[in-house]
C-alpha cells in the first residue's frame, strides 16, 4: 500500500543503500544538534574579529548551512511520521546517547519483530520525504 502512495517502483529502489544514505543524513542531523550550537557559541566569543573572509574560507559556514538546512527539512519530516515512528527515529538516531535497537524495542514496548517493521517503514517515509531513495543501476 505505501508504495502505491508514493509512486515508487519498489524493484527498483535499493532497500539497504537507502537505509544507509537516511542514516548518513540523521547523523549529520544529530551531529548539528549537538555540535553545531557549540561551533557557532564558541566562534563569537574566541574568534577574532575579521573584516573579510578570504575565499577558502568559506567552505565551513557553507557546510553549516547545509547542515542547517537538513535539520530543518529532518525535522518537518519527523513532524508527519506516525507517532510512534517518530519516537523510535528520534531516540534511536538523534539523541546524544543513542540507544541500540535490541534495547529501545523493549522501552517503547514493542515485540522486536514489530518494531523492526516500524523502524523500517519510518525510514522508507523519510527516505520519500528526503529524496533519498537510492535507485539500482542495472547493468
Amino acid at each position: 500500500m505505501l508504495e502505491q502512495i508514493l509512486h515508487i517502483d519498489q524493484d527498483q529502489v535499493d532497500k539497504r543503500a537507502t537505509r544507509k544514505k537516511v542514516e548518513s543524513l540523521l547523523e549529520t542531523v544529530r551531529l548539528y544538534q549537538t555540535l553545531g550550537g557549540v561551533r557557532k557559541d564558541s566562534g563569537r566569543l574566541f574568534a577574532p574579529k575579521v573584516a573579510e573572509e578570504p575565499a577558502g574560507y568559506s567552505v565551513a559556514s557553507a557546510s553549516e548551512e547545509q547542515a542547517a538546512l537538513l535539520h530543518a527539512e529532518v525535522e518537518q519530516a519527523l513532524s508527519r511520521l506516525d507517532e510512534q515512528e517518530e519516537e523510535i527515529i528520534r531516540r534511536r538516531y538523534l539523541q546524544k546517547e543513542r540507544m541500540l535497537d535490541y534495547l529501545l524495542c523493549y522501552e517503547v514496548n514493542l515485540s522486536e519483530r514489530t518494531y523492526r517493521r516500524v523502524k523500517a517503514r519510518a525510514m522508507e517515509k523519510l527516505a520519500y520525504m528526503l529524496r533519498a531513495e537510492v535507485v539500482r543501476t542495472f547493468g
